[in-house]
Protein backbone atom coordinates (compact mmCIF):
# COMPACT_ATOMS: atom_id res chain seq x y z
CA UNK A 1 0.00 0.00 0.00
CA UNK A 2 1.56 3.60 -0.81
CA UNK A 3 2.08 6.48 1.59
CA UNK A 4 -0.13 9.08 1.34
CA UNK A 5 0.72 13.19 2.69
CA UNK A 6 -1.73 12.30 5.06
CA UNK A 7 -0.44 9.36 6.09
CA UNK A 8 2.98 11.41 7.08
CA UNK A 9 2.02 12.92 10.47
CA UNK A 10 4.08 15.13 12.63
CA UNK A 11 4.11 15.30 16.03
CA UNK A 12 1.96 18.35 16.37
CA UNK A 13 -0.11 17.17 20.07
CA UNK A 14 1.68 17.86 23.26
CA UNK A 15 1.43 13.76 23.75
CA UNK A 16 3.13 13.42 20.57
CA UNK A 17 6.02 15.93 21.87
CA UNK A 18 6.52 14.37 25.11
CA UNK A 19 6.72 10.91 23.28
CA UNK A 20 9.27 11.96 20.87
CA UNK A 21 11.16 13.94 23.40
CA UNK A 22 11.35 10.88 25.44
CA UNK A 23 12.34 8.91 22.89
CA UNK A 24 15.62 11.22 22.37
CA UNK A 25 16.30 10.92 25.69
CA UNK A 26 16.13 7.29 26.30
CA UNK A 27 18.93 7.37 23.01
CA UNK A 28 20.96 9.51 24.55
CA UNK A 29 20.79 7.63 27.72
CA UNK A 30 21.49 4.08 25.81
CA UNK A 31 24.58 5.93 23.78
CA UNK A 32 26.13 6.39 27.87
CA UNK A 33 25.58 3.02 28.26
CA UNK A 34 26.63 1.67 25.20
CA UNK A 35 29.84 3.37 25.07
CA UNK A 36 30.43 2.21 28.78
CA UNK A 37 30.19 6.01 30.07
CA UNK A 38 27.76 5.11 32.52
CA UNK A 39 26.48 1.79 33.19
CA UNK A 40 23.47 2.59 34.68
CA UNK A 41 22.20 5.89 32.80
CA UNK A 42 18.86 6.25 32.22
CA UNK A 43 16.12 8.89 31.27
CA UNK A 44 15.77 10.89 34.03
CA UNK A 45 11.92 11.06 35.84
CA UNK A 46 10.69 14.41 35.41
CA UNK A 47 12.83 15.29 32.86
CA UNK A 48 14.82 17.20 34.76
CA UNK A 49 12.44 19.14 36.64
CA UNK A 50 12.72 17.90 40.62
CA UNK A 51 16.06 17.97 42.25
CA UNK A 52 18.32 16.17 39.60
CA UNK A 53 19.03 18.50 37.33
CA UNK A 54 19.56 17.41 33.58
CA UNK A 55 17.12 14.97 31.52
CA UNK A 56 19.93 11.72 31.57
CA UNK A 57 20.36 10.70 34.96
CA UNK A 58 24.02 9.26 35.07
CA UNK A 59 24.74 8.16 38.83
CA UNK A 60 28.65 7.22 38.09
CA UNK A 61 29.07 10.09 35.50
CA UNK A 62 28.03 13.35 37.46
CA UNK A 63 30.42 15.52 35.86
CA UNK A 64 28.15 16.70 33.12
CA UNK A 65 24.77 17.58 33.03
CA UNK A 66 22.75 16.41 30.09
CA UNK A 67 19.86 18.19 27.91
CA UNK A 68 18.08 16.68 25.32
CA UNK A 69 15.68 18.27 23.03
CA UNK A 70 14.15 17.02 19.76
CA UNK A 71 12.29 19.81 17.98
CA UNK A 72 12.69 20.94 14.12
CA UNK A 73 12.68 24.39 14.92
CA UNK A 74 16.21 24.95 17.07
CA UNK A 75 16.31 27.76 19.26
CA UNK A 76 20.16 26.99 19.95
CA UNK A 77 20.94 29.59 22.50
CA UNK A 78 17.30 29.40 24.50
CA UNK A 79 18.11 25.56 24.44
CA UNK A 80 21.85 26.18 25.50
CA UNK A 81 20.84 28.97 28.17
CA UNK A 82 18.47 25.95 29.90
CA UNK A 83 21.47 23.54 29.75
CA UNK A 84 24.01 25.96 31.51
CA UNK A 85 21.51 26.90 34.07
CA UNK A 86 20.52 23.48 35.17
CA UNK A 87 24.65 22.53 35.52
CA UNK A 88 25.93 23.51 38.97
CA UNK A 89 29.62 25.13 39.23
CA UNK A 90 31.37 21.47 38.72
CA UNK A 91 29.02 20.35 35.95
CA UNK A 92 29.72 20.68 32.42
CA UNK A 93 26.15 21.33 30.74
CA UNK A 94 26.10 19.35 27.46
CA UNK A 95 23.06 19.47 25.07
CA UNK A 96 22.44 17.43 22.64
CA UNK A 97 19.82 18.25 19.49
CA UNK A 98 17.87 15.82 17.35
CA UNK A 99 14.52 15.90 15.13
CA UNK A 100 12.89 14.20 12.83
CA UNK A 101 14.48 11.59 11.04
CA UNK A 102 18.34 13.47 11.94
CA UNK A 103 21.01 12.25 13.72
CA UNK A 104 21.41 13.65 17.44
CA UNK A 105 23.85 16.26 17.58
CA UNK A 106 26.11 17.70 20.93
CA UNK A 107 26.84 21.18 21.97
CA UNK A 108 29.78 22.15 24.47
CA UNK A 109 31.26 25.08 24.66
CA UNK A 110 34.93 25.33 23.28
CA UNK A 111 36.51 25.24 26.41
CA UNK A 112 34.62 22.14 27.77
CA UNK A 113 36.10 20.69 23.84
CA UNK A 114 39.37 21.64 24.33
CA UNK A 115 39.84 20.17 27.80
CA UNK A 116 38.63 16.81 26.58
CA UNK A 117 40.66 16.86 23.73
CA UNK A 118 43.52 18.10 25.59
CA UNK A 119 42.69 15.01 27.93
CA UNK A 120 42.82 12.74 25.28
CA UNK A 121 46.23 13.77 23.72
CA UNK A 122 47.79 13.44 27.24
CA UNK A 123 46.27 9.52 27.84
CA UNK A 124 47.19 8.61 24.12
CA UNK A 125 50.47 10.14 25.24
CA UNK A 126 50.75 7.91 28.35
CA UNK A 127 49.51 5.11 26.12
CA UNK A 128 52.63 5.43 23.73
CA UNK A 129 55.49 5.60 27.25
CA UNK A 130 53.84 2.88 28.43
CA UNK A 131 53.69 1.03 25.05
CA UNK A 132 57.45 1.51 24.81
CA UNK A 133 58.60 1.17 27.93
CA UNK A 134 60.05 4.87 29.01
Amino acid sequence: MAKTAASKKVANTAASKRAKGSRAERKVAEAYRRYDIDPEAKRQLLSGGGYLKGDIYKPNDYQYVDEVKCQEKVKLWEFWNQTTEQAKMNQVPVLHITGNNRPILTVLNLEDYMNLRAEVKQLEKQIKELQEGV
